[in-house]
């Protein structure tokens, strides 16, 4: 070749040869007359959305598109990430699901429900309703997994807790007119034109009313994930419906489909409902209230057309303003997760990692990216000025051909995650009958174990968690149950069912690890009642429908509240609701005469169950043959089953009638029906409940709460045990008496809650508002303090664990709720602070040192890991809190180690040890302030040492 005519720049080159000027030239003319055009007539734009250097933008695709695919993992499901700006997707995971195959939405229609209800008028932003927790209609029938004592719900708090009863009685109000023309508009039921029109349309029924509707089940919608993530783009970014495209960043143009009017203040009590859910609601347990990123989403589980698993959703966006409320222009992404075999718990917690993933380059991003407004706006002028910049742009390139391209940002690293502290190590005796072998192991060993062999067809970790928790409220509460025999328990149903071969800590199928992974995720947890008593923790594998009352079942006068038995919509469609024994009558008589309580001699003629209990189960059966016997259906159920075979008469739920030579016994559930029902849970922790709903729903009026060496002492358990260093309590320091009922003069109705940018306190109906935003306020300006001391050390807070702040209304609740003495001011575990009643600690004088002390706690765990010494925890947040002077006049004239310190601090019985205990930790902690300084302090802290 020429030289003359050679085409590329000569790496050095000063300036472009002449013909290479001539051409830039040509085609900046054509390129302004284009856009001058396009601008003019309104066609589309032929220059790239974005204009600055598209390499970051493609780098944060493929950081995306990576995050997404580990996301998801091996789950069936998929994954789309979308600027819901512009519609271009910055990565999708399993595009034939995403695009092609079309599911019914569950909840997450509940958002364009609400909007077609509020325009058509039928509710307004003040619209309560008191949730009745089941709702039915036309055959269908749903139940809430929400907190059962919330107060009336207004549209922005019932999507937050998705709850059902609200949309579905919402749904028999709305027209189904109203609700297909809101839909249609956005896009449901139409092809969204990706691959060339390869999607599917999913399916949008015209002229069928159905409040399932309103609930997204049945077959009324179906849709795609992708039509879903275009349509909620639309709904918070001001109506722009997008056309989608996987382009790159340089090569995409936006393609409009619709423009649709939302009212500001509809669109404002939507996002408000999703900030809600993010918060405290449906996906408050996915971790995605951090302040790095203003989340809001929506999730949903449904179920199938054909088929009973349940399938999750969660659609999420991002947004870059630190408003509850942010503008259109301001969200900037969005992550919508499908899982099959999944609920929308779950799907929330899996876009976690996309969007932390987008926090790491959140700030890489060009701000000169176009919105579809910058894009209608332009005008000729700006059309020049923009090509002309890009052209000289391309111009200095030219120049520098072979300068090295920008390197991609490094990774930020992962966020330190908070090690929660180890189980109490408790030991206990455990006699395996079969073997005739008698065994010493840890507690947690045992519960793990016990999970593992009663939990073994069980797949949802929350269902599990529930039983964990359980199996170790009745192991601490029935501790040395066969004293008599040198041990504590034996591994038949006398106690817990416990099979050694089911042993997860050696077990290493599935199994083992989901009971061991479930008992580590509750160490230390227990079930305690309004009196912080350890309750009667029972379960069994099916109720039936209710759970039992244990007075009604086993007899006795006196029962606690949270055994009177419950409905039970969740287990109706389990394999255990519904069975039929049939038992010929001389097998049923020679199993009836096996014990004196029910022989009715040579004959059986009749069996009459003469009275159920409340719940519908035999509480008295009468037999009547040579002569008449009245047992409890209990007993009957036992006798029975000892000589048939336990799979016979699997309850005391069922009814009897005598055919011919055979007795017909029809039934539901199986085992007696006490407390947590497992297949109930099971489908509770399908439909997105926690563990801690679960056990609230069939244990009313009980609370989870940690263990710690006070209330183990309560429990009889005199073995020695390590500290849990996931809690903390602190003590209120000016002597009180113990009433349990001080706090608010009467129960409340109800309770409250406010947020700022980084808390959230709940507090009952009775406390003013006032009250709690000053709480508000201290615990803000406390954490900018903290943030800069932290700083100052060399360390980041960039992750300061957002907290929720419970006022209790009692102290009796304040003890039954955290397991504390009466004495303790506060506790605090991971990110929830619990308080004594506003009253107290104002009586006290130490409602705001209380906050401060507590949410240093916080940042020291956060810092270390959890790691960190109690005494030193102690005494930094002593320091810090600015307790000094009040904490000095209580230190001992003789100084104690720091081993001895600890020691006091885990096992002080009284607020008088605990004071000295403080005091010794603060006099340490001072001294090391004036030998290294704070940086030092916290560097130290940072190591966990």
């Amino acid at each position: 070749m020429k030289q003359g005519s050679q085409a590329n720049i000569v790496p050095g080159t000063k300036s472009p040869p002449a013909i290479w000027r001539h051409c830039l030239a040509l085609f900046a003319i054509a390129s302004i007359a284009a856009w001058s055009l396009s601008s003019r007539f309104g066609l589309p734009a032929s220059v790239p959305a974005h204009y600055s250097p598209p390499i970051i933008e493609n780098q944060i695709d493929e950081a995306l598109a990576a995050a997404s695919k580990n996301a998801l993992g091996q789950r069936e499901g998929a994954i789309i990430v979308l600027d819901p700006q512009t519609g271009r997707l910055h990565a999708v995971v399993n595009p034939q699901i995403a695009f092609e195959n079309s599911y019914a939405p569950g909840s997450t229609i509940k958002p364009f429900t609400a909007l077609a209800a509020l325009r058509s008028g039928i509710i307004d932003k003040d619209s309560r309703a008191l949730c009745r927790e089941h709702y039915a209609r036309h055959g269908f029938s749903t139940v809430c997994a929400h907190p059962r004592d919330l107060p009336p719900l207004d549209p922005a708090t019932a999507i937050a807790y998705s709850c059902n009863y609200y949309f579905g009685r919402l749904g028999e109000r709305l027209s189904e007119e109203a609700l297909g023309d809101t839909l249609s508009g956005f896009g449901f039921g139409k092809r969204t034109s990706i691959n060339k029109g390869q999607d599917r349309e999913g399916q949008l029924l015209r002229g069928k009313a159905d409040p399932r509707n309103a609930l997204g089940e049945g077959d009324y919608l179906q849709t795609t994930p992708l039509q879903l993530a275009l349509a909620y783009s639309a709904l918070v970014n001001d109506g722009h419906l997008f056309t989608p495209a996987s382009a790159p960043a340089s090569e995409f143009i936006i393609k409009e489909q619709a423009r649709l009017s939302i009212a500001p203040e509809h669109r404002s009590l939507i996002i408000n409902g999703m900030r809600g859910a993010v918060v405290y609601g449906t996906a408050a347990r996915a971790g995605l209230n951090t302040a790095s990123l203003k989340i809001f989403g929506k999730t949903g589980t449904s179920t199938p057309l054909k088929g009973f698993r349940s399938q999750g959703w969660f659609v999420g966006f991002a947004a870059d303003s630190a408003d509850d409320q942010p503008p259109p222009q301001h969200v900037k992404l969005e992550v919508l997760v499908f899982l099959k075999r999944g609920h929308g718990a779950d799907a929330a917690k899996v876009s976690r990692t996309v969007f932390e993933e987008f926090a790491r380059w959140k700030d890489q991003i060009p701000s000169n990216s176009t919105t579809i407004e910058a894009q209608q706006q332009t005008t000729q002028h700006t059309s020049f000025a923009k090509v002309r910049s890009w052209i000289s742009e391309l111009w200095s390139k030219s120049e520098s051909a072979a300068a090295p391209t920008a390197a991609a940002p490094s990774p930020l690293p992962e966020p330190a995650s908070s090690q929660s502290g180890s189980s109490a190590v408790r030991k206990v005796s455990v006699h395996l009958v079969t073997e005739n072998i008698t065994r010493e192991m840890s507690l947690e060993d045992y519960v793990a174990t016990v999970v593992a062999t009663e939990g073994s067809m069980e797949d949802e970790p929350q269902a599990l968690k529930a039983l964990a928790v359980a199996v170790r409220t009745y192991a601490l509460k029935n501790l040395g149950r066969h004293a008599k025999d040198g041990y504590d328990f034996c591994t038949t149903t006398h106690c817990q069912r416990y099979q050694a071969a089911s042993d997860p800590t050696v077990k290493a199928d599935d199994t083992g690890a989901r009971a061991l992974a479930a008992t580590r995720e509750t160490a230390g947890e227990v079930l305690r009642d309004q009196k912080a008593a350890l309750v009667d923790s029972y379960f069994s594998a099916s109720c039936g429908g209710a759970t039992a009352n244990i007075n009604a079942l086993w007899g006795g006068s006196a029962s606690p509240s949270y055994l009177r038995g419950v409905r039970d919509d969740y287990c109706t469609d389990m394999p255990h609701h519904n069975w039929t024994d049939v038992i010929a009558a001389e097998q049923l008589l020679q199993a009836l005469r096996s014990d004196e309580r029910t022989d009715p001699g040579t004959r059986l003629n009749t069996i009459t169950i003469t009275r159920h209990d409340n719940t519908g189960r035999a509480e008295l059966i009468a037999i009547d043959g040579e002569r008449r016997r009245v047992v409890r259906g209990w007993d009957f159920k036992i006798i029975v089953g000892r000589k048939l075979g336990w799979n016979l008469l699997k309850s005391s739920r069922f009814e009897v009638v005598r055919s011919g030579t055979n007795f017909i016994f029809r039934g539901s559930g199986f085992g007696h029906g006490l407390g947590l029902c497992q297949e109930g849970a099971h489908v509770m922790a399908q439909r997105g409940s926690n563990y801690e709903q679960i056990l609230g729903k069939y244990f009313p009026g009980t609370s989870v709460v940690r263990e710690l060496r006070e209330s183990a002492a309560r429990a009889g358990n005199s073995r020695n045990e390590s500290p849990d260093s996931s809690g903390h309590a602190d003590l209120i320091w000016k002597s009180i008496n113990s009433p349990l009922s001080e706090g608010l003069p009467a129960s409340s109705t109800g309770r409250a809650s406010l947020s700022s940018e980084h808390f959230r306190v709940s507090y009952p109906v009775t406390l003013s508002q006032r009250d709690a935003e000053g709480i508000l306020r201290t615990l803000e300006a406390t954490r900018a303090n903290l943030v800069t001391r932290v700083s100052a050390a060399g360390l980041s807070l960039d992750q300061f664990p957002a907290s929720e702040v419970f006022i209790n209304e009692t102290t009796g609740d304040f003890v039954g709720r955290t397991g504390q003495p009466w004495w303790a001011a506060a506790a605090t575990r991971d990110r929830r602070i619990e308080l004594q009643p506003l009253p107290v600690l104002k009586r006290r004088g130490i409602l705001e040192l209380t906050l401060k002390h507590e949410l240093v706690h916080t940042v020291v765990d956060k810092l270390s890991g959890g790691r960190a010494p109690r005494w030193l925890a102690e005494g930094v947040s002593l320091y810090f809190a600015g307790e000094g002077q009040l904490v000095s006049r209580y230190r001992s004239n003789s100084k104690m180690s720091v081993a001895e310190i600890d020691a006091s601090l885990n096992k002080s019985s009284s607020p008088e040890e605990m004071r000295k205990a403080y005091a010794a930790a603060y006099r340490e902690v001072s001294g090391l302030i004036k030998a290294v300084g704070e940086g030092g302090v916290w560097q130290r802290v940072a190591r966990g040492s």
